[in-house]
């Protein structure tokens, strides 16, 4: 009982480490609950963002006006 009341104490003299201790307890928490509720409710991932642009398939042309 000696640890609780001194727990109780810290709490009380600190909440601002014992809201940090809990929020940070809560987050692999959250990394193993979340995903499987996303595809248990039928979320879908977004299509992913293209990283280059498409090259066209023909011979490239020189831009005129722009010779050394």
């Amino acid at each position: 009982m000696a640890f609780m009341n001194t727990v109780w104490k810290r709490v009380y003299a600190y909440p601002f480490a014992a809201w940090g201790i809990a929020l940070g307890s809560l987050g692999p928490l959250i990394v193993l609950t979340v995903p499987p509720l996303q595809r248990k409710l039928g979320y879908v991932k977004p299509e992913r963002v293209p990283t280059s642009y498409p090259l066209p398939n023909r011979p490239r042309r020189p831009t005129p006006g722009f010779e050394d």
